[in-house]
């Protein structure tokens, strides 16, 4: 071989290992883009569908949280919410089929039933050890009296429900975890929604009284559901103060600050953005009494109402002719 036919020999494998080099690269960054995707998480006062939910509260000040307020006509208590009796809440009972006879056992039997009965997994305890979400970091619940309390209230809660509602969203791949948490790392978050796979873990820091908290993040799970199946409140802003925009939080326009009837929002949180906005007035009309800003006629009662088309118009198990339980203050 000449000494010309050598040099471009060279020079050709020269150019096809430096091919070789910027397509490894590329190949890598692609692979990275799928091994590690970007998520977001929930920031207030953006109006994106958000993956992570971030629930808080104002612990300085004594207070459970915007949502986690009860409406000025009820009371704290850590006994369920009476059913109202147009709309009654099926009896819960637990039947394990072994005698209970430690408080393992009949945690071990109400976790199961809910299981079976909803199709929602639930984590408490040792379960939850090392858990984070959202960039915080948790501590479990260790206090066996305490746990079987709450899966109590979480069995009978989950029963105001209509039958086979949330196997219906379980069947279309949306699998739903409750963790019962003591608290956070951060002592002023009462709840987190994370959605960022369908596999939505819905984490509760049971330091609270976190029934409100619980039908809160309940909706989040919901309306992820809902839009994909074509939901959608394209007038919802219209039932804002004109020129308002969501993250500039005005206590004039809160009922829990007024308690003005013809209030835009249930509380300061449900300013932050649309999603807050109609989780916190769920919230509301799951609780047990009626706050007066539902009354019909009121901002508040129109946006529960749309709320409560929306719901009627996705879900199977929802019948237009029952008034369902989050319906009872709003056809009444």
């Amino acid at each position: 071989m000449t000494r010309d036919s050598k040099l471009k020999l060279a020079k050709v494998l020269i150019a096809l290992s430096f091919v070789l080099i910027l397509l490894g690269i590329g190949l890598e960054l692609d692979t990275k883009s799928l091994i590690q995707p970007t998520r977001n998480t929930h920031v207030i006062s953006t109006n994106t569908l958000s993956d992570i939910n971030i629930t808080t509260t104002d612990v300085a000040t004594g207070g459970k949280g915007e949502e986690q307020e009860l409406p000025p006509e009820t009371s704290e208590t850590t006994t369920p919410n009476t059913p109202s009796t147009n709309n009654p809440a099926p009896s819960v009972e637990v039947s394990p089929k072994t005698e209970v006879t430690t408080i393992d056992d009949s945690n071990n039997a109400l976790r199961n039933q809910i299981e079976n009965t909803y199709n929602i997994e639930v984590k408490y305890g040792v379960e939850t050890n090392g858990y984070s979400v959202g960039g915080l970091s948790t501590v479990m619940l260790t206090d066996k009296n305490r746990i079987n309390s709450l899966l109590y209230e979480l069995n009978y809660n989950l029963s105001l429900y209509p039958q086979g509602f949330f196997n219906e969203i379980n069947t279309k791949n949306y699998k739903l975890s409750i963790y019962l948490l003591k608290r956070y790392s951060q002592n002023n978050v009462t709840g987190i929604t994370d959605s960022s796979s369908k596999h939505v873990i819905i984490s509760l820091a049971t330091d609270y009284s976190y029934v409100e908290s619980l039908h809160h993040e309940i909706y989040h799970y919901i309306e992820k559901y809902m839009y994909e199946k074509g939901a959608n409140y394209t007038t919802w802003n219209s039932l804002n103060p004109n020129g308002f925009n969501y993250g500039n939080i005005n206590q004039g326009y809160s009922f829990k600050s007024t308690n003005n009837l013809n209030s835009y929002f249930v509380n300061d949180y449900a300013q932050t953005d649309p999603y807050e906005d109609r989780a916190s007035t769920f919230e509301y009309m799951m609780a047990s009494n009626e706050a007066s800003c539902l009354q019909t006629g009121t901002t508040i009662w129109k946006k529960a109402k749309y709320m409560c088309e929306q719901i009627d118009a996705v879900f199977q198990t929802v019948s237009p002719n029952i008034t369902e339980y989050w319906e009872r203050f709003v056809y009444n």
